[in-house]
């Protein structure tokens, strides 16, 4: 079946691509050239000790010992960030049968690339998937550094694949309700993820990684076909301004799909109830297998068009990235070389000419920007936050070394999201996680239903708990959830009241919902900000939550954080 997938997809690898600044790009090659050049000193060691030419075979228990070194340079880390679809729920289902669950296309595509040099572990993909979260969870995960402990924070890719619950009927609704249409939302939920992935951390210490948006939806969360194509159009919008990358599985199936809309080897299966239409967002092993040959060839053909930039002198390949990280001056002269010819008045000012582009992220997009102030508001925002964007020269002549990784001081002095890891896939996992914290608590508990691992309340309406810290370690301004909101007679006014406080004083509220009118079950992103300037280090704190309305609740995610 993958090989008939192959065949009719081929033709259209080349019309999902879309890409701008090379500069992560070039980071990734000395990332994977480093690691190479160590493995193979080793290698050359071995063979030169037992004697062996090079190309008698390595034991593969010496070459697994080789790699496992824990003083090699680091691998290339990739991290996929998505939703139920990135899971590969139902992508299971082919038109033979039924494929394991590690048919999801991130797996798939983590056996391509990581087999890539053959035998050579160069390469590692980490997947962190939540069913019903969105690009905004994924805004607040990146924020407060909650990624598996495995993962290396940044990575130096990321992938965001949550373009499908990016437009789901939640997502929908919740623009209605702030006066935004589906576009406005798209945008801004794009845009808050790009800035807060690509801004570094810390000076000289986390250069930001290569980010690719995935575009994997299809319908049929809207069923007009101009609706269905939100999404890639607010993708290729916002890869375009901010130079990141973007894919387009959509793109690439499209006149397959809408050739048979009846089809399921690339889409989802619309008429899977006795033959009618209906929802069904989930597709089928088809686009797995398809997806993970798409963002494979993809990053082949960035690695492949890297290395046919132009290389200037003694410099690094020349790109339009190279002025953003750059040391402030732009070389724009021209350059004889190819059979070039040369230029008359070689050296006379060029009238009209660019000035060095500003360093930094271009500002905000918004209907007010425009082409009049779009330099001032790029000049402004860099010269504010000229300290972030050092080139490699400057930092080096502040005494760090070019490449180096400092650690980020975690954001939050207590944080957990359920089903992040395999060591947070069960009650035990949370219970464990919870119980330093937890001041009081009556009828709550961790429960794993639906493979959703959160904290509920088993005693029904009134259950509490109370989670405190006699001397918190570190200020906290915020106190984070992620909740589920569901549906029908179980969920009906499910309502939890939050009061947080120091000593005798409160110093935030609220009061969160826990369910709608719609048949999903979705996770929602719930930010209670501490009143005034927050809490100090080695104040008090306690966190009551009671049951208020309803028979159940859900938390899923909780960060108690400096910001």
């Amino acid at each position: 079946m993958r090989l008939i997938f192959l065949r009719l997809i081929s033709h259209s690898l080349p019309f999902s691509l879309i890409f701008k600044d090379w500069t992560p790009v070039h980071k990734s090659f000395q990332i994977l050239y480093h690691r190479w050049k160590a493995v193979q000193s080793q290698l050359d060691e071995y063979r030169e000790t037992f004697q062996l030419a090079l190309d008698d075979p390595i034991d593969p228990q010496v070459m697994s010992d080789i790699q496992k070194d824990p003083d090699l340079p680091p691998k290339l880390s990739i991290l996929v960030m998505g939703g139920s679809v990135t899971m590969g729920v139902v992508g299971d289902w082919n038109p033979v049968g039924k494929f394991p669950q590690s048919a999801a296309w991130p797996v798939l595509f983590s056996n391509f690339v990581t087999n890539l040099f053959g035998n050579l572990d160069l390469i590692q993909v980490h997947v962190l998937a939540i069913g019903g979260t969105n690009t905004e969870s994924g805004t607040t995960l990146w924020d407060y550094s909650i990624v598996p402990k495995d993962v290396p924070y940044p990575p130096d890719i990321l992938i965001n694949a949550y373009s499908t619950n990016d437009v789901h009927v939640n997502s929908m609704n919740d623009a209605k309700a702030r006066n935004k249409t589906l576009e406005e939302s798209l945008i801004e939920l794009g845009q808050n993820f790009i800035r807060q992935v690509m801004t570094p951390k810390k000076q000289c210490g986390h250069s930001p990684p290569l980010l690719l948006f995935v575009d994997d939806y299809l319908g049929n969360e809207q069923n007009e076909i101009l609706a269905t194509m939100v999404s890639s159009q607010k993708m290729n919008l916002l890869s375009g301004y901010y130079g990141t990358a973007s894919i387009s599985y959509a793109d690439a199936v499209r006149d397959v799909v809408y050739g048979d809309s009846k089809e399921w080897f690339f889409s989802s299966d619309w008429y899977y109830k006795g033959g009618n239409y209906g929802r069904q967002i989930h597709p089928h092993l088809g686009m797995h297998t398809s997806m993970a040959w798409i963002v494979t060839f993809y990053l082949i053909n960035l690695a492949t068009t890297y290395c046919s930039l132009p290389k200037l002198p003694g410099k690094e390949r020349y790109h339009a990235g190279m002025a953003r990280y750059g040391p402030g001056k732009e070389d724009y002269n021209f350059r004889i070389s190819h059979g070039m010819p040369q230029l008359r008045d070689a050296g006379k000012p060029l009238k009209g000419r660019p000035s060095q582009k500003p360093r930094g992220l271009p500002p905000l997009l918004t209907k007010d920007l425009s082409l009049e102030n779009v330099t001032e508001a790029w000049l402004e925002d860099s010269n504010a936050n000229a300290d972030l964007w050092k080139a490699q020269e400057e930092c080096a002549a502040d005494g760090h070394q070019i490449n180096e990784t400092h650690s980020i001081t975690n954001p939050c002095i207590f944080a957990w999201v359920g089903s992040i890891n395999e060591g947070m896939t069960k009650p035990d996992h949370l219970m464990k996680q919870m119980a330093p914290v937890i001041m009081s608590h009556d009828g709550w508990s961790a429960a794993d239903d639906n493979r959703k691992l959160g904290w509920v309340p088993t005693g029904g309406l009134g259950s509490k708990f109370t989670l405190g810290w006699n001397d918190i370690s570190q200020p906290v301004k915020a106190v984070n959830f992620m909740v589920m909101k569901s549906y029908g007679e179980k969920w009906a006014n499910s309502t939890l009241e939050v009061k947080i406080w120091s000593g005798d004083d409160s110093v935030g509220e609220e009061i969160i919902h826990g369910f709608h009118d719609k048949h999903t079950s979705e996770t929602y992103n719930i930010k209670i900000p501490l009143h005034g300037e927050g809490l100090k280090k080695g104040s008090e704190l306690r966190i009551s939550h009671e049951l208020i309305a309803g028979n159940t609740f859900k938390i899923l995610g909780m960060a108690v954080c400096d910001h």
